[in-house]
């Protein structure tokens, strides 16, 4: 009689759990950009990188999309590994230190002092969905200031844009998007830091 009932039991407690989907977690990864410089560079001068500035949306893991101009939602089963605004801050960071323009690039938390500092913003870094829903693109805009930390002379700033289409209409397709439009990008502030530098 005892297993009946704890056989009941268990077939009752059963029937009250949910079972809640799986979240899949994203990176942002910029890949193939030539950080090879051509320019002397600031050879003889460290570069700091700051945190990104950016709206409170990117420093969330939650991955949103829009639709039209005022409708944003975010995937209930995909999310960020790490906030988008963090993530850019260190694809920018290592790029830029790859690319041996600067004698050295510090990350913001660093407790040296550098010569120059490089402020990001990031405007956009978004999924948009036309208003029917049947086109996709990822839309990257970074705003860069190259700053003089001693005389806090701003000494070059510019704002660069990507618009990448995505292959497939949902979360896979805008994380490969997004990826692409940001290597856009990098490498064309590689490219205006590049010019700055000469």
């Amino acid at each position: 009689m005892k297993l009946i009932l704890m056989i009941a039991s268990l077939f009752l407690l059963s029937g009250c759990t949910t079972t809640k989907p799986s979240v899949t977690e994203y990176r942002v990864v910029a890949k193939n950009i030539n950080t090879n410089s051509r320019a002397d560079g600031y050879l003889d001068k460290s570069l700091k990188v700051s945190q990104a500035f950016s709206s409170s949306v990117l420093m969330s893991l939650k991955m949103n999309y829009g639709q039209d101009e005022n409708k944003i939602f975010s995937y209930t089963e995909s999310q960020w590994s790490e906030t988008p605004n963090h993530a850019i801050t260190l694809q920018i960071y290592e790029k830029v230190r790859d690319s041996n323009l600067f004698k050295n690039v510090q990350i913001s938390k660093s407790r040296s002092n550098g010569d120059l500092i490089l402020e990001i913003n990031i405007e956009d870094f978004m999924q948009y969905y036309s208003e029917d829903l049947k086109e996709s693109y990822a839309n990257v805009v970074i705003s860069l200031t190259l700053i003089d930390l001693k005389t806090r002379e701003v000494l070059s700033a510019k704002t660069f844009k990507s618009k990448v289409n995505s292959t497939t209409l949902n979360a896979d397709g805008g994380v490969e998007a997004l990826n692409a439009s940001l290597s856009n990008v990098l490498e064309q502030s590689l490219e205006w830091l590049n010019g700055v530098c000469k």
